[in-house]
């Protein structure tokens, strides 16, 4: 009896297939991109028929109306179809008609974009109709019908031949709607499916939006029927469910039976069972069954419906399901009527028992420890077997042996493959919080987890590789500390712990396993403590219970930065993506192992099949480029009534897993974080995952020189910015050749100016050209030994030299001395506003004749930090991978008897940490400094904002009075002082040396959500910039400020800016011009609103004559 490829057989066949190219040079493979079975088994006809209607539709965008605004307008009424409106392209059911947008930032990262020939408009539709025309074999009149839907994500309203049959709400779970009475057998059919995407019944609020569970990423995004369809046959008295719980301590095997009769008469009916071995090595039943269970006689009255339950005592006679033996069997049911066969249901199960003692968990009465991987769905590339296969071939690679589905129910097929491979499943709702989305203070949303979380058990519990339920996922955590725990809400979260245990008892007795994602044990509620992130602290804590505990997320993989990193891998973290990788090995494998030396039941870190593993280029021969459209894998196979999903395409980047599509690539490829996982699991420790940092050589010591001069052509700005990172230039030249010569490489000088730079190297000195521009570069090639090459290249953060390691630097030339003590620590700079360090870059034969000292780093940082996570690996990788225009920024040569040093870094960086760098350059090439432009005071001497008096917080209930209400008089300036108190609040300072103010990190009383805060500083100005008329060319000054979410400020007691909206800082920028500051000092009093999420601000001073704002004096309080 035929049921379906195994996973390594598919796998091993798609592997073994050659790719071929086609004329237009992208890859295409031949074969079916899903493999998978249909609805009705093979056991199960000719009791039982299906059609499957997956394959080309018809799809019609319905426009929102007019000015409609999600999550504030009612829910916008589906209008009927238009008969005349159908789009021309078909849609390939099952897929979401707004795929293609999926994951996309602005096509930085991995390219989902699977189905090309849909129109770009579908990707903003959020309502629609689908039709689909198919006819019913003749043969199935008798027969009850039902449309079996996989999956709809969205409001569903289902028309069979002009009549309405039914309708649906949700996204993930399989549903059946009775379409007998409409389905005209023999006959040509329609079927129309019209769709509200879930987001249109959004409620926004200062609690979250969704009243309904969304899950991550692909759940919030999509719309449409992204699963297989199906009519489906049905004899009038038949077994609609099958729960078969296997008591293993007791010896006996119950299958639970739902049976209903959609007859007229009452029936009288037998049930019997077999069980036959499922044989992996062909996939097929046994033609032997290895139990029979004893018949039992039920009565179900007409349109009525029975529970009745068969059991038999197994004695030895099955063999045990485990990870090691994943063995299989095939239960089929046999309904008899009136002594003819009316009837047969089949239901694959495992005999095996997952209970819980003490601390402990038990599979078939012996203690098991469970090594796990999770990760968020990710669409199509996911939906197929050989996608499954292939990460439960990874993990069996990595010492892993569990799995948890992360953040929403997977499509099934991953528990049929889970069951085949033995890797146990921690089968997880879509009840996530992580985004803050979830409207926790509606009872809407409470209801529809119970009917969401009972969906799930009902369609998984017969798999022998789920061993426990995982209700929800980091609820408590935002309930806590992203929505204040407002009055109830708390307790509503820990009554329905209960409530959701309590279901998954009732419905799966046969699991002991419930628990909670980060949620500790709910309370005290659930039989299970889970924990993330929280150190050996959460790990003593969990084990500290004295309850079966686990770790169900730690590590630093999906969001650590290489500041952060660094920690367990120096300078190495800022060098590449790879360095970086190494340090969150290292922190990973030390989680693991202090999960294991304290008995975790369930150990992981987040995780290995995406951070451990590298996006796969598929199809691109030359990844220097970023990919098009035509690049990638095509698939070719399209077949009407095909089950499972068939894309046209996979781009690259879109997986981290390759099971044969592209035939020049591996299964997958490997970062460090895969390595550090395998060994983990090993007897021994692995010392290179324990070892210290590595340290930054010291700074040399370098004797600052007697003479520094600039020479600059017309328009030269050097001398100013030099002067403002605390350059101290010689007043009395009593020798015309300085020993130190700076050159503004931006304002060339003259010529002739060649003789005064050779004699000043000649004489051993050194010649510095700072800043380079196009529009000047020919006059400054002129000054030059050879010609230099500027090119357009940001850089957020510099590597040191021209290897590829720098762990372990030694100076290997004089000259490497210039850049000596400057750690990749002091040349990172991409977490900070603004990042760019510098927008050139340098070649050419002068760089060639040069020692490189510094360069941008190959890793776009900004690519990765803060970044989406379905985007920012693809992001960071391809950063590293494609061509960049050339990126040194520090060059040095011999020159004569001295050195020539030419750079495109900024003289007078506007950030602090870069402004300290650039000093270590300046001392390390023995230049005489001075203090620098952070004197201690609010403001630096290029304008920006470092520190203020600090005051909040101040609840309020909405943006509005937020704006309206002043909890600080404007006007009293002279009051706010170190340590005075408003409201019991005190005034405290605040410094920032990035100049980005993160409130969320700020020591203040009172809630950072709907809250606001304030900052107060004074400047004095030695001139009246109030009156434009009291004297010519007056000096303009402007104030630049970003917020997150709003922001007021105030000049001398009179408003200037007043920035009232709501979101992130990028979006929150507003400027005011040409400020009347008084000669003297003059008070700035700035108002920060915050309602949720992020809560940051940044502000500067500008001037259209830069040299006046180091002229400004500033202060905390008024002198």
């Amino acid at each position: 009896m035929k049921i379906m490829n195994t996973p390594y057989r598919s796998l091993c066949l798609a592997i073994a297939m050659l790719p071929l190219i086609s004329p237009a040079q992208h890859l295409e493979y031949k074969e079916v991109f899903a493999p998978t079975e249909s609805w009705v088994k093979a056991q199960e006809k000719p009791f039982r028929q299906d059609l499957c209607l997956n394959g080309s539709w018809q799809f019609q965008p319905v426009p929102l109306p007019a000015g409609f605004k999600e999550g504030i307008d009612k829910v916008p009424t589906l209008t009927a179809v238009n008969t005349d409106a159908w789009e021309k392209t078909p849609i390939r059911i099952p897929s979401p008609w707004n795929v293609n947008s999926f994951a996309d930032k602005n096509a930085q990262g991995g390219d989902f974009r699977t189905y090309p020939s849909y129109p770009a408009g579908w990707e903003n539709a959020k309502m629609g109709w689908l039709r689909k025309k198919f006819t019913v074999p003749a043969g199935w009149k008798g027969q009850r019908m039902q449309l079996h839907f996989e999956a709809i994500a969205g409001d569903a309203e289902i028309i069979v031949n002009g009549k309405k049959t039914g309708n649906h709400f949700g996204i993930f779970l399989p549903f059946d709607i009775d379409v007998t009475e409409a389905i005209i057998p023999g006959k040509e059919n329609e079927l129309l499916v019209g769709v509200r995407k879930a987001s249109l019944f959004d409620k926004r609020s200062d609690y979250g939006r969704r009243t309904y569970q969304a899950g991550s990423f692909w759940g919030q995004h999509i719309a449409g029927i992204w699963q297989d369809v199906y009519l489906v046959a049905l004899p009038p008295v038949h077994v609609a469910d099958v729960y078969v719980n296997p008591k293993v301590a007791a010896n006996l095997l119950e299958a639970e039976l739902t049976v209903v009769n959609e007859g007229a008469a009452d029936a009288t009916i037998t049930l019997s069972g077999k069980v036959f071995p499922w044989m992996a090595a062909t996939a097929t039943l046994s033609a032997k069954p290895a139990l029979e269970i004893k018949p039992v006689t039920i009565k179900v009255s007409a349109h009525g419906q029975v529970k009745t339950t068969i059991v038999a005592n197994v004695q030895g006679q099955l063999k045990y399901w485990s990870p090691q033996s994943p063995q299989l069997y095939g239960l089929v049911v046999q309904t008899i009527s009136n002594r003819k066969i009316i009837d047969n249901k089949y239901t694959r199960f495992g005999w095996r028992q997952v209970t819980l003692k003490d601390d402990k968990v038990l599979l078939n009465g012996a203690a098991i420890t469970m090594r796990g991987d999770s990760w968020h769905f990710l669409g199509i590339p996911q939906m197929t077997r050989r996608y499954a296969a292939a990460w439960y071939k990874a993990m069996r690679d990595a010492n892993l042996n569990a799995v948890r589905l992360h953040a929403q129910p997977y499509p099934s097929f991953y528990l049929d493959v889970a069951d085949e491979m033995g890797i146990l499943v921690l089968d997880e709702t879509a009840v996530w919080a992580s985004d803050g989305g979830p409207k926790l203070n509606d009872p809407a949303y409470w209801q529809d987890s119970r009917t969401h979380l009972s969906e799930l058990i009902l369609r998984d519990r017969n798999h022998p590789s789920v061993f426990g339920w995982s209700v929800s996922n980091e609820v408590m955590p935002i309930v806590r500390g992203v929505m204040r725990n407002p009055p109830g809400m708390k307790d509503t979260l820990v009554k329905y712990y209960s409530v959701w245990a309590d279901i998954c008892r009732q419905l799966d007795p046969s699991r002991q396993w419930i628990s909670a994602d980060g949620e500790d044990d709910g309370e005290g509620h659930l039989p299970v403590y889970i924990v993330h992130y929280g150190g050996f602290d959460a790990m003593n804590r969990a084990k500290k219970s004295g309850k079966p505990w686990g770790v169900g997320e730690a590590g630093m993989a999906y969001y650590g930065t290489p500041e952060q990193v660094a920690a367990t891998n120096g300078d190495r973290a800022y060098e590449d993506f790879k360095g970086r990788m190494e340090g969150v090995a290292a922190s990973s494998y030390q989680s693991l192992i202090a999960q294991k030396e304290r008995n975790a039941v369930y150990q992981s870190v987040f995780n290995m099949v995406w951070y451990g593993l590298t996006p796969v280029p598929f199809g691109m021969k030359d990844i220097t480029r970023p990919p098009t459209l035509e690049d990638g894998v095509y698939f070719t196979h399209f077949k009407e009534g095909q089950p499972g999903v068939q894309p046209e395409r996979l781009g690259p980047y879109c997986s981290t897993l390759n099971p044969g599509y592209d035939r020049g690539l591996p299964l997958y490829t490997t970062w460090p974080l895969f390595d550090a996982i395998r060994d983990a699991a090993a007897n021994k420790v692995v010392s290179k995952w324990m070892a210290p940092k590595p340290a930054t050589p010291a700074a040399p010591v370098v004797k600052p020189v007697q003479s520094v001069q600039v020479l600059a052509g017309e328009g030269g700005t050097l001398a100013t910015a030099l002067k403002q990172t605390g350059v101290l230039f010689t007043k009395d030249i009593k020798d015309p050749i300085p020993q130190l010569l700076f050159i503004d490489g931006a304002h060339p000088p003259v010529a002739d100016s060649r003789d005064i730079i050779e004699k000043v190297t000649n004489n051993g000195g050194t010649v510095v050209v700072w800043g380079v521009s196009n529009d000047k570069l020919s006059a400054l090639n002129q000054l030059l030994p050879a010609p230099l090459i500027v090119t357009d290249r940001t850089a957020t953060s510099l590597v040191k030299f021209s290897q590829s390691s720098v762990a372990h630097i030694k100076f290997t030339d004089p000259l490497d001395s210039i850049v000596g003590g400057i750690s990749l620590a002091d040349l990172y700079f991409s977490e900070l506003r603004p990042a760019e360090i510098t927008t050139q870059g340098m070649s050419g034969a002068l760089v060639q004749q040069s020692r490189v000292l510094l360069r941008a780093a190959p890793t776009d940082w900004p690519k990765w930090n803060k970044q989406p996570e379905y985007a920012k690996t693809g992001m960071v990788l391809r950063s590293g991978l494609e061509a960049k225009p050339a990126g040194a920024v520090l060059i040095a040569k011999r020159m004569g008897k001295g050195r020539l040093v030419v750079t495109t870094l900024p003289a007078a960086p506007r950030l602090a940490k870069a402004e300290k760098t650039i000093r270590m350059l300046l001392a390390n090439l023995g230049t005489p400094l001075g203090t620098g432009s952070d004197a201690g005071k609010p403001l630096l001497k290029g304008g920006g904002i470092v520190r203020t008096l600090l005051s909040g917080t101040y609840p309020i209930t909405s943006l509005q009075e937020a704006a309206d209400k002043n909890f600080i008089d404007p006007a009293a300036g002279d009051a706010i002082k170190l340590n005075a108190t408003v409201d019991a609040k005190p005034w405290t300072l605040l410094y920032e040396e990035s100049g980005l103010v993160d409130f969320a990190k700020a020591k203040m009383d009172g809630p950072k959500n709907n809250a606001v805060a304030y900052l107060s500083f004074w400047v004095s100005s030695p001139r009246a910039l109030d009156d434009l008329l009291i004297e010519p060319n007056i000096p303009i000054v402007n104030m630049e400020v970003a917020a997150d979410d709003a922001v007021q400020v105030w000049l001398n007691g009179k408003r200037i800016i007043n920035n009232i909206r709501n979101g992130d800082i990028d979006n929150g920028k507003a400027k005011a011009d040409a400020l009347k500051l008084h000669q003297g000092w003059n008070h700035f009093l700035i108002k920060v609103i915050q309602l949720g999420g992020e809560w940051k601000f940044t502000g500067r001073l500008t001037s259209n004559q830069p040299d006046f704002l180091a002229d400004l004096e500033s202060a905390l309080q008024k002198p």
